[in-house]
């Protein structure tokens, strides 16, 4: 989706980037499939912060995504809906099932309204089909990766992320990730084929704080950051010369945040006469 830049009439809006919301169906989201979305502002029972910068923001629902795809095996399903969800960076889509039956899942780049994908153990290659990975060809790249058989994906669900199959061996499939790491996963874990679009998402600007807190972000300050005055620290050093004058040593060490800076020493002497045995005091 395309980025669109405000015009700048104030502050708020002079460095705004957003999205557009073309291809997003115009529908309200499947009842079926929401449900109330808790919020503790990053406390736990007892009132205490264990997670920092969070609370506010607006009330949002959850959308509940099937990241196991693996309840309706075999059958063909269409994509209805494209949709917006608040709780992700990727966008959503709703498909039903040949028996009814709806569900939300990623939406995977390059899947659009009337598309028809299967999930199971082995099917076709296609963007918006799941598989297992043992049955994935080398040089594929996917998403929505299991880290154990069954347990529904984990890995590779943000916008715009994938990762790309590198080879099999007798027990491990081997998946390069986006930061580079190289990971092995069993063959039985499931993957969706595809990387997970709305991938223009690292372009988008809020323009202004307040735009984060409507988010449920709140200021990331640490609280202890004091500006230490520059002190100078006067160190006094003589260098005893044989055959030459006692100079003197030089300068102030400073210190700054608690961290001494090197001394620098200075005499006017010549080259042989500072190869000589030198006493410091």
């Amino acid at each position: 989706m395309p980025i669109r830049t405000l015009r700048p009439t104030n502050n708020g809006s002079r460095h705004q980037a957003l999205l557009t919301t073309d291809g997003l169906s115009k529908v309200a989201p499947e009842k079926a499939l929401l449900t109330t979305l808790k919020k503790n502002g990053g406390r736990n029972n007892q009132g205490y912060i264990t997670c920092r910068h969070k609370g506010g923001g607006h009330k949002q629902k959850y959308r509940i995504i099937d990241f196991k795809r693996s309840e309706f095996d075999g059958l063909t399903a269409t994509v209805k809906t494209i949709e917006y969800d608040p709780n992700r960076t990727c966008r959503i889509c709703l498909v039903c099932y040949e028996n009814g039956q709806k569900r939300y899942i990623l939406a995977p780049k390059g899947l659009n309204v009337g598309d028809k994908i299967v999930s199971g153990k082995a099917v076709d290659v296609q963007i918006g089909n799941s598989m297992e990975l043992g049955s994935i060809p080398d040089g594929q790249i996917v998403h929505n990766v299991e880290f154990t058989p069954g347990k529904g994906g984990q890995i590779c669900r943000s916008a715009g992320t994938f990762a790309t199959v590198l080879g099999h061996d007798a027990k491990y499939v081997t998946l390069r990730l986006m930061s580079g790491e190289v990971r092995k996963f069993l063959p039985a874990c499931r993957a969706t084929i595809g990387a997970v679009g709305n991938e223009d998402w690292e372009l988008v600007s809020f323009g202004k704080a307040g735009k984060s807190r409507w988010r449920g972000i709140r200021p990331t300050v640490r609280g202890c950051a004091v500006v230490v005055k520059e002190s100078v620290l006067s160190v006094t050093m003589l260098l005893v010369l044989p055959g030459a004058s006692v100079v003197r040593v030089l300068r102030p060490a400073r210190l700054r945040s608690g961290l001494i800076s090197s001394l620098c020493v200075v005499a006017m002497a010549s080259r042989k006469e500072l190869n000589r045995n030198v006493q410091k005091f």
